[in-house]
């Protein structure tokens, strides 16, 4: 096989619900050739089965399981060891691909030298992949670097990371910030390069009642701060006076407000609105 353009790395862990129809949007690609490093963190389901079968039908498909459960920064750590191309794209295991996600991406690194990091726009869609609405991202760095202490500017799964920009002890995804663990990611690699958003709807992420992000909010926030506070101290990174502003309000309505209020304020101040 000729080197891959696109290394997709996937961790999985019980996934098998969605699994399927995540697999089948990577296939459908419509650049050729990449490879698929599926690492499973000892999944009690059928993902495991999933994965056997996928990669018995495509040679391009290299799958790994964990002895035991790790957690998914280590098996995406795991992951991006197996790659060879200098593109890694990160997917999750419940979500799915926009058909031309991977070659607009690569595209767009081709063209950037300066980028190490590009994402893309969302849809939301729920439990049985019905659009419920959008999530829209800045497109340029200065927008996108600004925004990154107040709230993810990119999408985790829809981003392709240029590696040859990055270290090679570079971490990707360091456990200490899991669930944020993306936070970190985006924090240490503003060192290296810029970032960039598509304005193309790149990604159809799923909403359901076992996204962290919805389940333990608080949790989720502090281990963002975590993640903040290491920006500051250890990666260079130079917050605004406005964003301080804005992560002082967001700390104090967590410490007010209910869990089960604080994702739908987000998502309405962040205009993750039907479309």
């Amino acid at each position: 096989m000729k080197k891959p353009a696109v290394s997709v790395c996937l961790p999985v862990y019980n996934a098998g619900s969605y699994l399927r129809r995540c697999l089948e949007s990577i296939v459908a690609q419509a650049l050729k050739p990449i490879e698929l490093i599926i690492v499973d963190d000892c999944s009690t389901d059928n993902s495991w089965e999933i994965i056997k079968k996928f990669a018995k039908k495509h040679s391009w498909i290299h799958s790994f399981q964990n002895s035991r459960n790790l957690g998914v920064s280590p098996t995406f750590n795991f992951a991006i060891t197996q790659a060879k191309s200098k593109y890694i794209a990160r997917m999750d295991a419940d979500d799915l691909m926009a058909p031309t996600r991977l070659s607009l991406q690569k595209k767009y690194l081709d063209e950037h030298s300066e980028t190490v990091i590009v994402g893309g726009q969302c849809y939301l869609i729920n439990d049985h992949g019905k659009k419920i609405g959008t999530k829209r991202f800045p497109l340029t760095h200065p927008e996108i670097y600004e925004m990154l202490f107040q709230t993810v500017p990119m999408q985790q799964p829809t981003v392709m990371i240029n590696r040859n920009k990055l270290p090679k002890d570079f971490l990707y995804s360091d456990p200490r910030f899991s669930p944020a663990e993306d936070y970190g990611l985006f924090f240490s690699a503003s060192r290296f390069g810029q970032f960039a958003n598509l304005p193309n709807f790149t990604h159809f992420y799923r909403e359901h009642d076992t996204n962290i992000s919805l389940v333990r909010p608080k949790f989720t926030f502090w281990r963002i701060t975590r993640a903040r506070l290491d920006g500051i101290f250890n990666r260079g990174y130079l917050p605004s006076f406005k964003s301080f502003l804005i992560v002082l309000a967001q700390t104090l309505a967590i410490l007010i407000l209910s869990e089960k209020f604080i994702y739908p304020l987000h998502k309405h101040l962040r205009g993750m609105s039907k479309r």
